[in-house]
């Protein structure tokens, strides 16, 4: 499912004191900005770029970069329960894959059991370092901001946010989040968790996804961590793990353009994906939609986490944005953990011998030091 060219938001984040929860910073080896300063560069020729925008909710953050990478760095930021970086880690070190000129929003849930109360401050510290080796850091930045009732379903999401819809025959263009407002489309012609909805920002007592069982049971988006509505929800040992992804077009022609280019990259627990199927192009929603989907099988109780990496052999156009080579939206990327508990009737289950779960997600990396 498409990142959805990664739209601009259209939201102002808070301003605090002197901190911002926008931050800017252009250069190669400068010293670290304070939050909402600009770093100013100290060699000339190409060199990384990147502004950030953090958004602070109760259960997760938001947050968008824009900028200029160059090839073999990425960002990789964490998020702490204090301001300006301090207090204590609530998230793991999460990595967002740039290239080139980027306009890319990232969801980071916060570990389990950890919120955010309204009025708040909680901080992201972010650092431009080498995609293969985060220790090695170009430049780094604060984002700090306040949870001042972030509502995520204003908040445009990293995929889904442009979709042809129409009422009549005509075709339209309307802005429609899917994972964040709207259920993603599944491959079986229905909807991925149509149980689920989007739940406010502030919830009295426990929230109804903490312990949401989804109607379609071992059903996962592969990049879920991105889109509250593609939550896995519990899943038990004796569920039929399938996971699948999504791109769509607005006409036959974009996707035959898209099919003939595409290459996905995803595994679980950094072990390949069994056969992977494609259906065919399907109109839904006045866009032509291919589906793709790796039926895994019974799986070990523990943690597992998708990796997911769609890159194009040539540039390509969906009839919205431009993705490929030499564009603005090189790669897509995105991961899903999820956790696979016992089941309650405590039956047997043949396990498949493909994957084995872990104590953390896969993608965990030390935190980069300065």
């Amino acid at each position: 499912m498409k990142k959805l060219a990664l739209t601009t938001l259209l939201l102002v984040a808070l301003v605090i004191g002197v901190g911002s929860s926008v931050a800017q910073t252009t250069t190669t080896k400068t010293p670290t900005p304070k939050p909402g300063s600009t770093a100013v560069a100290t060699t000339t020729g190409p060199s990384n770029s990147s502004q950030g925008t953090l958004f602070v909710c109760s259960n997760q953050a938001v947050l968008t970069f824009t900028g200029t990478s160059l090839v073999g760095w990425d960002i990789f930021y964490q998020i702490f329960s204090g301001g300006s970086g301090s207090g204590t880690a609530i998230t793991g070190v999460r990595q967002v894959a740039v290239a080139g000129i980027y306009n890319v929003t990232d969801i980071a849930p916060y570990n389990s059991g950890v919120t955010v109360g309204a009025g708040g401050s909680a901080s992201a510290k972010v650092d431009i370092a080498r995609e293969t080796n985060p220790a090695k850091i170009d430049f780094s930045y604060v984002l700090t901001d306040v949870q001042d009732g972030c509502n995520v379903s204003n908040v445009a999401a990293p995929s889904g946010t442009e979709v042809a819809s129409s009422s009549s025959g005509s075709t339209a263009t309307t802005n429609v989040n899917f994972g964040v407002t709207t259920n993603i489309f599944a491959p079986n012609g229905g909807t991925l968790n149509p149980n689920l909805s989007p739940e406010a920002a502030v919830v009295i007592g426990p929230r109804p996804s903490d312990r949401f069982r989804s109607q379609t049971p071992g059903l996962i988006f592969a990049q879920c961590d991105a889109f509250a509505l593609a939550e896995p929800g519990i899943v038990y040992d004796n569920d039929t793990v399938t996971i699948f992804w999504s791109w769509f077009t607005k006409t036959k022609d974009e996707m035959n353009q898209e099919l003939a280019n595409a290459i996905y990259t995803v595994k679980l627990n950094t072990a390949d994906l069994p056969m992977t199927t494609r259906t065919e192009p399907v109109l839904r929603d006045g866009n032509m939609w291919v589906f793709y989907t790796a039926t895994v099988g019974n799986l070990r109780p523990g943690h597992y986490e998708v990796g997911f990496l769609h890159t194009w052999a040539n540039p390509v156009n969906d009839g919205f944005n431009d993705y490929g080579p030499g564009t603005a939206r090189s790669r897509d990327s995105g991961n899903c953990n999820f956790n696979v508990t016992r089941n309650p009737d405590n039956a047997s289950v043949t396990y498949t011998g493909m994957y084995f779960p872990t104590d953390f997600p896969t993608h965990a990396l030390p935190t980069p030091q300065p």
